[in-house]
């Protein structure tokens, strides 16, 4: 089989988390010899663009999230994206919500579909070795819920946690505490040895899609605090400890006004966590696994 692709796999990193995965998804395909090239493959996987090469036997779109904040010109890039879609024979959606999404609030019609998560590989992080930290890393966005984590992190410090809380990237408003510690952008090395001692990883946003940083932790072994909205309720079972969050009645929303999370439940999470173990079981996140699910669905759109 030959796999096409409308961006380059050949690159040892990505800025984003969907480029980031379908690079490791190509690793993957490679590592079973099948040849990734865009001179009439028979499946051309791509994601949503404007303007791309576009060939080959079978079309299949990688669908990541739509647009739904009123911030931003929703209809317009929704638009693109429908463009994407009317090229396409068939669909992959990262999760069921996010195939709901595009069913309930695009209005998208039912084609030849799958739902296959974003994965990784074990392989590539440490042996878990925790330590006495609680890690914050996302590119942060106001539904993120930055505030929650930090002052949920303050008051489990009051009640005598007595951990740390690292957070990675750029949070728009920093809360100076003693044991709270800035570290700025990470490389892949760096975010190793955090997922490998961090006690557990939060992973509050309102309804966020498949994000790789929480796939990348539970694939690491590292525990999660997440909320259950979204696509992270698929991904955090046997993985964490969920946090209750509103629904979505799909209709759009101003994203970036997110509804409160009970912090006392959050507090109650971080105890449990750095007083007990907790190994998550997803070994369907292997990219591995994910990566045989993809060639599955190919072979029966090839038949």
């Amino acid at each position: 089989m030959k796999i096409g692709f409308n961006i380059n796999v050949d690159k040892k990193d990505a800025d984003s988390g969907k480029h980031k995965f379908l690079i490791r998804l190509a690793a993957e395909f490679r590592k079973r010899n099948i040849k990734i090239t865009n001179n009439n493959p028979d499946i051309f996987l791509f994601l949503p663009a404007k303007e791309f090469y576009i060939g080959g036997k079978k079309k299949v779109l990688r669908l990541d999230g739509l647009i739904l904040n009123t911030r931003w010109d929703y209809k317009k890039r929704n638009k693109s994206i429908k463009n994407s879609i009317d090229k396409c024979d068939a669909l992959v959606y990262q999760g069921q919500f996010c195939q709901d999404a595009y069913h309930k609030f695009l209005k998208v019609k039912k084609k030849k579909e799958k739902i296959i998560s974003n994965g990784a590989s074990p392989s590539e992080f440490l042996r878990r070795k925790p330590k006495n930290f609680f890690l914050a890393n996302c590119k942060w966005r106001p539904h993120k819920r930055f505030k929650t984590i930090i002052k949920s992190f303050i008051d489990a410090f009051k009640q005598g946690i007595n951990s740390n809380l690292i957070v990675t990237g750029k949070p728009e408003h920093k809360i100076i505490h003693s044991k709270i510690k800035y570290v700025g952008w990470q490389n892949k090395e760096q975010i190793k040895k955090l997922l490998a001692g961090a006690i557990a990883s939060f992973h509050l946003s309102w309804l966020d899609w498949c994000p790789n940083s929480m796939v990348e932790a539970i694939v690491a072994g590292c525990p999660v605090i997440y909320s259950k909205s979204g696509g992270h309720e698929e991904l955090g079972s046997k993985a964490g400890i969920g946090i209750k969050d509103e629904n979505w009645n799909y209709k759009v929303l101003d994203l970036y006004d997110p509804p409160p999370l009970n912090k006392k439940k959050i507090v109650e999470a971080m105890f449990y966590l750095k007083n007990n173990l907790m190994i998550p079981d997803r070994k369907d996140l292997y990219i591995k696994e994910v990566a045989t699910k993809y060639l599955n669905y190919f072979e029966t759109l090839l038949e």
